[in-house]
């Protein structure tokens, strides 16, 4: 319950800024249609470098095209973990794509792209799943029993009574508590614990300028095993749920360490 309301607390504590507004969906695996109100969100504080995992970021004063914080994955440099990227740490949930783009423009990132999500989480040798391609329950926090949320509750966020819900709603593991939950390139939890928040390149049927990357805590919505390149394109950016939260990224650049 402590992770729970450690995220809840910080996630509340991110809205202070300009509104935003979506059409919020139901949440479970089925996902029906509802309407949400708009909700104010802003950059937030916290978030610096988290431990573990390999990759080319330059951890420990080494040189390297990415922060200490993050990995390199083909041409993008990607946070190890789910913001707020700090390993041992609940990640942030209740979030926008909106909120997702101005939480990692304050440090100096991006919301990453779909396209450099999928090279993230398949590596160069493009696996079916972050670790490989046979599905392995319990390796990543993707197979817990989904709790079905009061929408009219959290439609009052951030109100008392909707981070009372959402954290009771909650099942986000530590970043990089599952260790062998690893990407090729060393990026943790890209399948599971929460849904992240990408901006969209790649046409489907909505074409929002946002889709959801990771599947969550509780698989993948219509069941399919949690894997690379599952997208959830049924929400715009405003839309604001109990599991959703984003990860950053920046282009690999200028050589950072020693």
């Amino acid at each position: 319950m402590r992770a729970r309301s450690v995220a809840l607390v910080v996630a509340a504590a991110l809205f202070a800024g300009a509104c935003s507004d979506g059409d919020a969906a139901d949440a479970s695996p089925t996902g029906s249609a509802r309407r949400a109100p708009p909700l104010a969100v802003g950059p937030g504080t916290g978030g610096a470098a988290g431990a573990g995992g390999g990759g080319g970021g330059g951890g420990g004063g080494a040189a390297g095209p990415c922060a200490a914080d993050m990995v390199l994955a083909g041409t993008a440099c990607v946070d190890r973990f789910e913001a707020p990227n700090v390993a041992g740490v609940p990640p942030l949930a209740m979030q926008t794509a909106y909120d997702g783009e101005a939480w990692c423009a304050a440090r100096g990132k991006r919301l990453c792209t779909d396209v450099e999500w999928i090279r993230a989480c398949e590596g160069a040798s493009a696996t079916t799943y972050p670790y490989g391609d046979t599905w392995v329950a319990h390796r990543c926090n993707d197979d817990k029993t989904w709790i079905p949320p009061d929408w009219g509750v959290l439609a009052s966020w951030p109100s008392q009574a909707a981070q009372d819900e959402a954290a009771a709603l909650y099942q986000g593991d530590p970043s990089g508590s599952r260790e062998a939950c690893l990407s090729e390139d060393g990026a943790f939890d890209l399948t599971g614990n929460v849904a992240e928040w990408v901006v969209r390149t790649i046409p489907n049927a909505n074409d929002y300028d946002h889709v959801m990357k990771g599947c969550y805590w509780s698989g993948c919505y219509g069941g399919t095993l949690p894997n690379c390149t599952f997208v959830n394109p049924a929400h715009p950016g405003g839309f604001r749920s109990y599991e959703a939260g984003f990860r950053c990224c920046s282009d690999a650049g200028p050589v950072y360490g020693d």
